[in-house]
């Protein structure tokens, strides 16, 4: 076992602090840098007024799904 637990490429983007007026602008704005390869958003309130936005891709949800395999984002699996 290697001591490195985060690999570059599971990094999902996330921006702390947004106050709620500007959580709409702070996704939009991911939205525009990642295109159409946007698969999750996820907005958690932390504290008072202030939220953490999330987005992952769906290159980062296929590696977290299937650590050891190439992404293959073209369908799933049925049995």
């Amino acid at each position: 076992m290697t001591g490195d637990e985060e690999s570059p490429e599971r990094i999902i983007e996330k921006v702390d602090d947004v106050p709620l007026f500007l959580v709409p602008k702070a996704i939009a704005e991911q939205i525009k840098s990642k295109g159409d390869n946007v698969f999750r958003i996820l907005v958690e309130r932390k504290f008072h007024h202030r939220y953490s936005v999330k987005i992952e891709t769906l290159d980062e949800h296929a590696r977290q799904v299937n650590p050891g395999k190439e992404s293959d984002c073209e369908g799933g699996r049925n049995g």
